[in-house]
């Protein structure tokens, strides 16, 4: 017992921030939160360490406690809500068909039976009428929604 005591009163600063390092990197792994929060609170410790508290391992062990503790229960709060973002605030994300919808582009190939072929930037979009018109090349029409990579047309008016 008197060996343990004996190190942790000499325990240098920088055994919080490797033990704040180690914390942290087990959160990297799990993704969960639990261990960000020990974390902070032994690299906390680690700071008052190089000052008030260099050489009291007890306040030092109250402080990383202390932290832990006010943390685990008030952070989470503000901050999974921001780590857990869902679909809602990206809806197009990964869907170029559908962040296209809306704009005018140009007709690139005369639509035959409905069907042709738009410029969007600077790629060919197979494209279809919404209401089986054909347009002609140079035609400017709207994109109203897109499927996969066909998108869905109609004129502007």
């Amino acid at each position: 017992m008197d060996s343990l005591i004996t190190f942790l009163s000499d325990m240098p600063f920088w055994y919080w921030w490797v033990f704040a390092l180690v914390l942290l990197a087990i959160e990297m792994v799990t993704g969960s939160t639990y261990f960000f929060w020990p974390s902070l609170a032994a690299f906390t410790a680690g700071f008052f360490d190089l000052g008030p508290l260099d050489g009291q391992w007890q306040l030092q062990l109250i402080v990383f406690a202390a932290v832990t503790v006010v943390l685990s229960l008030f952070a989470p709060r503000y901050v999974k809500p921001w780590l857990q973002r869902t679909q809602t605030d990206h809806l197009t994300l990964n869907e170029r068909g559908a962040q296209k919808v809306g704009r005018r582009v140009t007709v690139e190939a005369d639509f035959v039976n409905g069907a042709g072929k738009v410029q969007v930037g600077d790629t060919l979009w197979i494209a279809e009428s919404e209401t089986g018109e054909s347009f002609l090349a140079g035609a400017v029409v709207e994109i109203t929604r897109a499927e996969g990579t066909k998108l869905y047309v109609k004129s502007v008016a």
